[in-house]
């Protein structure tokens, strides 16, 4: 009888494997939660990306077919892979010296289940009207701030 005391029978314990699978539980939500986030900003960072490149490939075109913007503009172009509406702003430059430059900011965001999204680049060029007299600009007297020295 002694004998068969002194054997115990060793192992875990229910509460023991139930602590260690609570722990395991908590771990694995934590994982699951910090993947789907990363998962997250990397699709935003690819969209950015993308939009940035569409952006870029508008205003690339805007300059090699020498394009007169004169109105806002809003699109709809399958580009990359994806669908993007493109917005156009086009204002007037903050040199007063010469009209025939006009600032385009282009906007681009991305269309999701036919619903557009907030715009996720914006990018600025200046065109010039060839049509008209750029007149010259003398930057001589300016500084980087703008202010007259």
């Amino acid at each position: 009888m002694k004998q068969l005391l002194a054997k115990r029978q060793t192992g875990f314990t229910l509460i023991e494997v139930m602590v260690a699978l609570a722990i395991l539980a908590v771990v694995a939500v934590a994982a699951s939660r910090a993947s789907s986030a990363y998962l997250n900003s990397v699709d935003v960072l690819r969209t950015s990306t993308l939009a940035h490149f569409v952006a870029q490939n508008i205003a690339a075109d805007i300059r090699i077919q020498q394009t007169i913007v004169t109105t806002n503009s809003t699109q709809t172009l399958n580009s990359q892979g994806r669908e993007w509406q493109v917005v156009m702003t086009v204002s007037d430059t903050a040199i007063p010296a010469s009209p025939a430059l006009k600032q385009v900011n282009i906007s681009v965001a991305p269309i999701i289940d036919t619903q557009v999204r907030k715009a996720v680049t914006n990018i600025d060029i200046l065109v010039a009207d060839a049509t008209q007299d750029t007149g010259s600009l003398d930057l001589a007297g300016v500084s980087n701030s703008g202010a007259r020295l």
